[in-house]
């Protein structure tokens, strides 16, 4: 507040300067308070407008893949980044006028595979079970919050390779078992539900004779990140 007030003055002296400099007009009296009391007034208004505008919640998604050791899987990771600086400690001036990232309060996840060329669906849609730091029990949930971070904390497995069966593996849900997918080719469309608002993207990826031969392809139309 003290910032938008320190603001303020600084525009009614521009203004008044400017005034006096073009029509050689200064203002008379309680013409002077009158004056500050509307750039102030304006002012006031300015961080409710871009609260609305640049302090909406926004859903960024990176497909990545993860190596550990021997074990291989693809993924997509997912944050809603806060604010200005990411510099820890460092404080935005958007902060400091009042406008902070405002949390997803609901995300729910769903995709569906078909294979490449052919276009027959081998896994029909099905919900993802969404992964958070936040949760320390690490069993997932099907619907999730996601606040401002700095990091990539919420996340959804897509498929694991299955050394024993030389397969990749995609988790099942609440009605259905996990189902495996041969070598081949697929393409998935992930669903996002972002506070009630479904957004698509698709993807490629790929199932080889080995781990290292799981991999994402490309992306295939679909939206950039996603605005509340």
């Amino acid at each position: 507040m003290p910032f938008l007030l320190g603001f303020a003055f600084v525009i009614f002296g521009f203004l008044v300067l400017a005034l006096g400099g073009i029509w050689g007009v200064l203002p008379e009296g309680w013409e002077w308070v009158g004056g500050l009391f509307a750039v102030v007034g304006v002012m006031m208004e300015i961080p409710g407008l871009l609260q609305m505008t640049i302090g909406r919640a926004k859903l960024i998604v990176e497909f990545d893949k993860i190596v550990e050791r021997e074990k291989r899987s693809l993924a997509l990771f997912m944050k809603n980044p806060q604010l200005g600086d990411a510099s820890i400690g460092k404080k935005s001036i958007w902060r400091r006028i009042g406008v902070k990232r405002e949390s997803v309060e609901s995300l729910i996840v769903s995709f569906q595979i078909r294979e490449v060329g052919s276009g027959k669906v081998v896994i029909p849609i099905m919900q993802a079970r969404i992964y958070s730091d936040a949760d320390s029990s690490e069993e997932g949930s099907w619907r999730v919050r996601v606040p401002p971070t700095l990091s990539y904390e919420t996340s959804v497995m897509v498929a694991m390779w299955n050394e024993s069966k030389r397969v990749a593996v995609v988790p099942g849900d609440r009605l259905r078992g996990e189902v495996e997918l041969l070598k081949g080719a697929y393409r998935i469309e992930v669903i996002f539900v972002v506070d009630g608002e479904p957004q698509n993207r698709f993807r490629e990826f790929i199932v080889g004779d080995s781990a290292d031969e799981l991999s994402w392809v490309r992306q295939v139309g679909g939206k950039g990140d996603f605005e509340n």
